[in-house]
C-alpha cells in the first residue's frame, strides 16, 4: 500500500487532471504511445525516448511510466523497495531505531522510495538512506541547529531537508530526538 500525505494526494490528482490539458493527450493515449511506438524496452530507455521525442518533463514521464508498468513495480510496492534498500541487518537496525524514535509523533506518514525512506506529516521532515557503515539522515532543520549537522548533499529527497548527518549506531539515533521533533514541527 502506498502512503501519501493529503498534500501529495492532492498533487497527484491535480497532475492527473492536467495531463490532457498540458499535452493534448490522455493518460491512456500516452500509455498506448509507449506500448505501440516506443522502441525501448527498459524504463530508463522509455523515459529517454519520451523526453527526446515528445519533450515531456520528468514528472510527466514518471506519471506515464508508473501507470504503464506492472502494478508491483517501483514505488507502488513499498515493501519490496524497503527490503531491497535495507538489506543488511546493521542498516535495518538503524532504520528500525529511527522508526522507534518517531513512534510518539502523531500522523507520521512513512513512504518508501528506491533510494531512501521518507517520513512526512504535511511535508517531508526526515529521510534515511543507508551508507557505508551507517545511515545518512536528512532533516528539515537548518544546519545551524546542531554542530553535528552538515548541509544536505545533492540527495534526491525533499529540498525541505536542509541538513544531514551520518549515524553509525542505534544509540546515536536516540540522541537525535530534539532535532527530529523540531523537524517534525517544521513539517
Amino acid at each position: 500500500m502506498i502512503n501519501l500525505t493529503p498534500k501529495q494526494e492532492a498533487w497527484f490528482a491535480a497532475l492527473s487532471a492536467s495531463l490532457e490539458r498540458d499535452t493534448g493527450k490522455t493518460l491512456a493515449a500516452w500509455i498506448g504511445i509507449v506500448r505501440d511506438e516506443c522502441p525501448e524496452t527498459t524504463r530508463q530507455g522509455r523515459a529517454g525516448w519520451l523526453k527526446t521525442y515528445h519533450g515531456l518533463s520528468q514528472t510527466r514521464i514518471h506519471q506515464i511510466l508508473n501507470e504503464f508498468l506492472p502494478p508491483d513495480s517501483g514505488w507502488t510496492n513499498p515493501d519490496a523497495l524497503r527490503a531491497a534498500l535495507w538489506k543488511t541487518p546493521a542498516s535495518l537496525a538503524l532504520l528500525t531505531a529511527f522508526e522507534s524514535l518517531i513512534a510518539h509523533l502523531p500522523d507520521v506518514i512513512p513512504t518508501q522510495r528506491k533510494g531512501y525512506s521518507a517520513f512526512s506529516r504535511d511535508y517531508q521532515f526526515a529521510a534515511l538512506k543507508p551508507v557505508k557503515g551507517g545511515v545518512r539522515i536528512g532533516l528539515a532543520v537548518p544546519v545551524e541547529s546542531d554542530a553535528r549537522l552538515m548541509p544536505a548533499r545533492r540527495e534526491k529527497w525533499s529540498e525541505r531537508l536542509q541538513s544531514s548527518l551520518i549515524i553509525i549506531s542505534t544509540a546515536a539515533i536516540s540522541q537525535l530526538k530534539p532535532l527530529v521533533d523540531r523537524a517534525y514541527k517544521n513539517s
